[in-house]
């Protein structure tokens, strides 16, 4: 029966609460979902709002309200270690560490617990939000160790098992979805996320790595004639660890040495090709100090001896 004076109203394992903005702040918003709403628009206020907790591990809520912003603020005492996953049904921006990312129907995405941000919640066709919202009592470092305080997932077959799983969550019953072969279980949300995040991170991680990889292929460049051009004059310089530095090129397939020492090998070229200084003021110029060792590094690179370099400068002064 419902609770009248309260508002709420209590079913099997979930709660529905109606009310005013007043009420739905001070009830809802900010003891469970540890935020603040404010409206955006001058629309009566509407909201329904369903909540399923199971075994204190997470809370499943579905969200139906008129447009505004759920603020969520750190307060005095820090929260314990969670994520949440919140996918919508009609278009919402996430503003989380001066970044903006728009939330379309279809898409999701994960959020670390302890990061302050906004949600802003728009109308749709039917002036309406809907919001489907996991909250999760594990921090991502545990659950999706390649996300620092948000990714996204661009899944509409992951959106579609979140509002499954919430479903049986809430009501008890779910929609039939035929697409889904394996039987709805938390642990079974949870791995396709995190496998999706991996698969989805490690391109990224390439086309970072790639960007930073020349970065400092040009400083070494600029270097090159600096006795002090070691791996920690380079790690310094970026402010990373030495091993970090290793790790990045060995991902990228060449060694830190063999790229400093192609380098190397590439200037000395230029200034043999120029002709106008000797081979031993080049040799030492460019850190190689034993001549049958630069004799030796450089065929093996340029695939011919360092005299092929003189030649063609001999023979462009000729001309």
């Amino acid at each position: 029966m419902p609770d009248r004076g309260g508002g709420r109203v209590t079913t099997s394992g979930s709660m529905l609460y109606e009310g005013g903005v007043d009420y739905f702040r001070s009830q809802f918003c900010k003891p469970l979902l540890h935020a603040d709403f404010v409206p955006t628009t001058d629309a009566p206020f509407k909201m329904t709002a369903k909540l399923g907790i199971v075994d204190d591990d997470y809370r499943s809520l579905r969200l139906q309200c008129t447009p505004g912003i759920l603020r969520r603020r750190n307060g005095s005492r820090p929260a314990p270690p969670h994520c949440l996953i919140i996918t919508a049904e009609s278009n919402c921006a996430l503003l989380i560490q001066e970044q903006s990312i728009r939330l379309k129907p279809g898409t999701a995405v994960v959020i670390d617990g302890s990061c302050e941000f906004d949600l802003i919640l728009e109308r749709d066709s039917e002036q309406r939000c809907l919001v489907d919202w996991l909250h999760i009592a594990q921090g991502t470092s545990t659950l999706f160790p390649q996300i620092e305080a948000s990714a996204m997932v661009n899944s509409e077959a992951i959106t579609t098992y979140i509002r499954f799983h919430n479903d049986l969550t809430i009501n008890g019953h779910g929609p039939d979805l035929a697409g889904i072969s394996q039987p709805p279980s938390f642990d079974h949300l949870i791995e396709i996320i995190r496998e999706y995040l991996l698969r989805t991170a490690l391109p990224m991680q390439h086309d970072s790595d790639s960007q930073f990889y020349e970065q400092i292929k040009l400083y070494i460049n600029e270097q090159l004639r600096s006795r002090e051009l070691s791996p920690h004059f380079i790690a310094q310089h970026f402010d990373i660890s030495v091993r970090k530095l290793y790790a990045l090129f060995e991902r990228m397939g060449i060694s830190l040495r063999e790229t400093i020492t192609g380098l190397r090998l590439e200037a000395a070229r230029r200034d043999l090709e120029s002709g106008t200084k000797k081979v031993a003021t080049i040799l030492l110029e460019h850190g190689f100090g034993n001549p049958s060792t630069f004799y030796r590094l450089y065929k093996k690179h340029f695939g011919q001896a360092p005299r092929s370099g003189r030649a063609k400068a001999a023979k462009g002064s000729e001309r």
